[in-house]
């Protein structure tokens, strides 16, 4: 519940924790006992395991056991909250005193509460000086008395405040006390100095407070001195250690209290992998300008919680309407409204309308620019700056084909279970529409709790999924929050709101990023340099491949500036890339510095256009080398390759690594830093690379080597990017084809493991049923392929033998291919059953039954298996039927 303020319903306690304190609703304390969080529950994929697979008797995730911690309007709504008996209140373990209505105390104490409180840490807040009633005062001190440890948070203002020195001095008796300095130090809270006003600090706030105690002064100045003599805790929290200090102050209580031991391992475990994988790349630290963008940034996130809007008149000739009114944020089904106190109609993008231009936002803030003008370097930037002020930053992509995958990734450092539910309910089977709803609500749940996460959407290609048009607006927590939005897109707008458009930098600071290392060139080379920044459009990633190649090799602006313009130009028919010509000569001029640093092979560039037909997002640079060299590995390469293997495969990754090292210091891609080995390639740079060669040349090369990798967890992207080249999903037709003992090794080892995944793990029903499907197309296509009538010269010399077909000149093929298409029909019979489509599961299974007979006869154990997962079927769907109303 809120700490400030008054409310009806004292006395009375709800069964969750409060959603926000610095909320409007008016209470004086808070109570609740929350029992730690389940272990999360991992699950890899073997080939054993993808052959035995039945999702019938599937226990293998659990369900999420976590109690929701409801927001403000769930609990104003709810009228059958649990009333808590003074026992209970007399047991919690932690008290946590505060004082002061600041907005960035309110959001600290709120994340250190409900911090423990995730723990299994039951903790009581109040601000005492906001409780008017005896009775709530007689059960806050209950409370303290009962309380394990006193937690008492320490600003300037708290010194004043009586309950904040009585508080003092009852835990410094009880020798359990626990002070936290905000925007504090120890060494700045010496009696004299306050009393005497003493240093810049005491100035304002100093003077006889201790008159405000209402007590004797002496006391006053014995509960003051009493901080100087807690030597176990020495907590002080600043607007750049925020996190350090609640987890520091979490571990601190737990290692004290009796029988919390295994939350320090626990925590510790969480925030080495946290830290190790927060962010995606590594700090760029020749990032320049940007000055009033991330200022801005900060305000939008970090404003004081007054959020105005500005109207402004976009008919010419007319007055301008500025004014300032208090912001209602109203969220709906299928989008977010923003009203006045006064009735506003829905903005259109009509010339007439007046446009709403948010000034400071409810906790969301989007960034929006042409490719390549440094949208990810400022999201990047900022959260690296303010990492502090957040539990966690969660990066995720925002390529409307992977969103949802990757929103989901979220539940490993979230904690969460998103796999599909158990079938315990043998008369209420969800459709995949919800369970896939559930999972989202889970991640989303999670990030609407008190704990502040900062949420980083980058790269964000529409407003809708790719595979259910479903709005990206509902994988967001609600507006307000503790959890922050940031997204960069390239769309004009998003959800409504009008994304803060990214300005080119100023001339001074393209200069100071294209000079590099060199700052003092002739007045000649400045002005080529001043050339090439009006011919770059002074586009960010231009700027900085540049600044490199001046770095890197021995060459002058001006002689740079002449190899450019002698680049021939390459015709494109992507509108993005026709936009800046001269960026793709320069991009040509890396491509001649790789080729030639690495002859014959050209390696690096290879890299780069076999990037292309990858999916957004890190990738191994081992990959990468294996796919540039797949294209020019004839059958004597091959072979002698596969004689001395270890030699190549070590040769190999080194000369990957050292192309990858190329391509970091040219800025034609970043190094992960949560990945080692991996890199990614810029979007300009992948789509560039993409248009410049012909799509049968090596696109294959690319499925091949991610074919050669197998399955595993890090390349799942890789796969389905494979995937949406093989086959044909929704309307598109596929882009390449592949060799039928390649196509068999790549459903029996990469196709099922990734279905199966998708669907277990991540209640990705649709997504997963719809790769099945198309898989099952492309088999039988196959299949028709094989039993086709072939002639050959010998057959028409002798007129008596007749024409036969592949599947009899290759029957062991036409059996396999068979056969998979078999395990195929009966995984998806399987998965389509728990989406209760018992009829269309019926006729695959069917289908599954008729080829595994006719090739491997009654007795076989697929068949067996087979007519075992039928008799399931019809028993389960005659039970829903019977039950049902």
């Amino acid at each position: 519940m809120d700490s400030r303020g008054n409310s009806s319903r004292f006395g009375q306690y709800p069964t969750m924790p409060s959603r926000n304190m610095s909320s409007s609703s008016s209470t004086a304390f808070f109570s609740a006992d929350q029992s730690p969080r389940s272990p999360k529950i991992q699950q890899e994929w073997s080939d054993a395991q993808c052959e035995s697979f039945d999702p019938l008797q599937s226990q293998s995730l659990e369900a999420d056991q976590i109690a929701y911690t409801p927001s403000r309007n769930e609990r104003e709504n709810d009228s059958s909250s649990v009333s808590v008996s003074y026992k209970r209140v007399g047991c919690c373990e932690v008290f946590l005193g505060l004082h002061g209505e600041k907005p960035s105390l309110l959001s600290f104490v709120n994340w250190l509460r409900a911090e423990l409180e995730l723990q299994g840490m039951s903790c009581f807040m109040s601000d005492r000086a906001r409780c008017r009633s005896s009775r709530k005062q007689r059960i806050i001190e209950k409370a303290m008395d009962g309380a394990s440890f006193g937690v008492i948070i320490l600003t300037r203002m708290a010194f004043k405040n009586p309950y904040t020195i009585e508080e003092l001095r009852f835990f410094a008796n009880k020798k359990n006390l626990v002070p936290i300095f905000f925007d504090l130090s120890r060494e700045d809270c010496l009696v004299r100095d306050i009393v005497e006003k003493r240093g810049d600090l005491w100035e304002r706030n100093g003077g006889e407070l201790w008159e405000c105690y209402g007590g004797i002064e002496k006391e006053w100045k014995e509960a003051v001195h009493g901080l100087s003599r807690v030597d176990d805790w020495k907590l002080e929290a600043h607007e750049g250690n925020w996190r350090d200090c609640v987890f520091r102050t979490v571990t601190l209580l737990a290692s004290k209290l009796v029988g919390r031991r295994s939350i320090v391992e626990r925590l510790a475990k969480w925030r080495d992998k946290a830290e190790k994988e927060e962010f995606p790349y590594p700090r760029n630290d020749n990032f320049v300008g940007r000055k009033k963008e991330l200022s801005e940034l900060e305000f939008v996130l970090f404003g004081d919680g007054e959020d105005y809007f500005e109207l402004k008149a976009k008919r010419p000739g007319r007055r301008k309407n500025k004014g300032k009114e208090k912001v209602v944020w109203k969220e709906l089904e299928k989008e977010i409204e923003m009203q006045s106190n006064k009735l506003v109609k829905k903005k259109t993008r009509k010339k007439n309308k007046k446009l709403m231009k948010i000034i400071c936002g409810k906790g969301v803030a989007c960034v929006s620019g042409e490719a390549g003008i440094g949208k990810t370097e400022l999201l990047l930037e900022f959260a690296y700056r303010h990492h502090q002020r957040y539990k966690m930053v969660l990066w995720i992509g925002g390529e409307s084909r992977y969103i949802r995958q990757n929103y989901l990734n979220l539940h490993q450092y979230l904690d969460v279970d998103v796999g599909v539910e158990n079938c315990s309910d043998k008369t209420r089977i969800k459709s995949f529409e919800e369970q896939e709803d559930t999972a989202v609500s889970r991640i989303r749940r999670e990030l609407m709790r008190d704990i502040p996460f900062l949420l980083v959407i980058d790269n964000l290609e529409s407003e809708k999924d790719w595979w259910d048009s479903k709005l990206v607006m509902d994988l967001l927590p609600r507006f307000g929050g503790e959890t922050h939005v940031l997204i960069s897109t390239r769309l004009s707008r998003v959800m409504n709101l009008e994304p803060m458009k990214l300005p080119y930098l100023s001339a001074a600071e393209a200069m100071s990023l294209m000079q590099g290392n060199v700052k003092d060139y002739p007045v000649p080379e400045m002005d080529a340099l001043r050339v090439i920044e009006e011919k770059l459009g002074r586009l960010t990633l231009g700027l900085a491949v540049v600044g490199a190649i001046l770095s890197e090799l021995p060459i002058s602006p001006t002689r740079l500036l002449d190899t450019i313009n002698r680049m021939p130009l390459r015709e494109m028919s992507c509108s993005l890339l026709r936009r800046s010509m001269f960026l793709l000569q320069l991009f040509e001029v890396c491509f001649s510095i790789f080729d030639h640093a690495d002859r014959p092979r050209g390696l690096a560039t290879r890299m780069v256009v076999a990037s292309g037909w990858l999916a957004p997002g890190p990738v191994p640079a081992s990959l990468l080398a294996l796919a540039a060299s797949e294209k020019h590995r004839g059958l004597w390469r091959r072979l002698r390759r596969a004689i001395r293997c270890g030699f190549a495969s070590s040769n190999s990754k080194r000369s990957g690594a050292e192309a990858a090292s190329m391509l970091l210091r040219f800025n034609i891609a970043r190094a992960s830093s949560v990945k080692l080995g991996f890199i990614q390639i810029h979007e300009v740079v992948r789509l560039y690379a993409r248009n410049r060669v012909l799509e049968n040349e090596t696109a294959p090369a690319m499925v091949r080597a991610v074919i050669n990798r197998g399955w595993t967890v890090e390349t799942a992207d890789q796969i389905w990017a494979v995937c949406f080249l093989l086959f044909g999903f929704s309307n598109e037709a596929p882009t390449i084809q592949l060799k039928m003992t390649e196509l068999l090794f790549l459903v029996k080892q990469v196709i099922l493991p990734l279905a199966i995944r998708t669907f277990v793990t991540f209640s990705r029903c649709g997504a997963a049923v719809e790769l099945l499907r198309v898989c099952t197309n492309a088999l039988e296509s196959a299949d028709q392929t094989l039993v086709k009538p072939v002639e050959k010269w010998l057959d028409k010399s002798l007129c008596w033998r007749s024409v036969r077909t592949n599947a009899q000149l290759n029957p062991v093929l036409w059996e396999e291919l068979a056969l998979a298409r078999a395990t195929v029909l009966e995984t998806r019979a399987k998965l389509t059953l728990r989406g209760g489509q018992f009829g269309v599961a019926d006729d695959l299974i069917r289908k599954a039954i008729f080829i595994r007979t006719s090739i491997s006869g009654e007795a076989h154990p697929g068949t067996v298996s087979a007519r075992e997962t039928l008799s399931k079927l019809t028993r389960l769907s005659s039970n829903v039927h019977n039950t049902s109303p």
